[in-house]
């Protein structure tokens, strides 16, 4: 029987193709960019980059938004990930469903949770952004521990803190090796929120597949009926 639902935050709970949307306009404040581009053209380039390149780090998306012309100067890769820290959390998207999911866990009967990779002031700030602090039962942060997915530590970390047995717990993420490959090597079972559409084949596939948050209720229930 399961009885945690621990989640992933990025790529997972909120919008990222809508937060980096909304950020156009502050790209172009901040830096010297393309005026021949329309935003919605260089938004269609930074979420292109963010879903094939943002599992490999934030270099190559700044790399391939160069290579693309978006800047006419570019600026260096310090100060394009000082402007992912500094905006990003303050612009976060949520998806309309995240929260009505979670209250739904909850009047369910399960725990929730999240272990997120990143340091802890600027996860805590998008987890606030988006008012989701108030619906977990524990948060993990990986920064304040300085071990990350898809290490089996961090897992077995959260799942003490429930003094639950692996079985009864179940992860809820989009990154093949971080998110499912890490929470399987923990013994847990596992969602693979299908945002981007990248996987990894040489990864065993999750235990089962949603691609979008209003769909991770009937995943969990459809494990309980295994």
């Amino acid at each position: 029987m399961l009885r945690a639902v621990v989640f992933d935050l990025d790529h997972t709970l909120f919008d990222r193709h809508g937060t980096l949307r909304a950020l156009v306009p502050r790209l172009r404040e901040e830096f010297s960019v393309n005026e021949k581009m329309t935003d919605e053209e260089i938004g269609d380039l930074w979420c292109y980059a963010d879903d094939n390149f943002v599992y490999f780090g934030w270099e190559n998306i700044w790399g391939y938004l160069k290579e693309n012309n978006v800047f006419i100067k570019a600026p260096s890769f310090e100060d394009y990930r000082s402007f992912i820290y500094k905006h990003f959390s303050k612009t976060a998207v949520p998806f309309p469903d995240t929260i009505p999911m979670l209250q739904k866990l909850k009047a369910l009967g399960y725990k929730t949770a999240l272990i997120t990779n990143g340091n802890h002031a600027l996860q805590y700030s998008k987890i606030d952004m988006l008012s989701l602090r108030e619906h977990f039962d524990e948060i993990i942060a990986t920064g304040d521990y300085d071990i990350h997915k898809p290490d089996k530590e961090i897992f077995d970390i959260m799942r003490e803190k429930f003094i639950f047995s692996p079985d009864e717990m179940v992860y809820v993420g989009d990154n093949p090796v971080n998110d499912i490959k890490g929470a399987r090597n923990a013994g847990w079972k596992t969602i693979w929120m299908n945002s981007t559409g990248y996987w990894d084949e040489k990864i065993k596939r999750a235990d089962r597949e949603v691609k979008t948050v209003g769909e991770v209720i009937d995943a969990v229930l459809s494990l309980e009926e295994k």
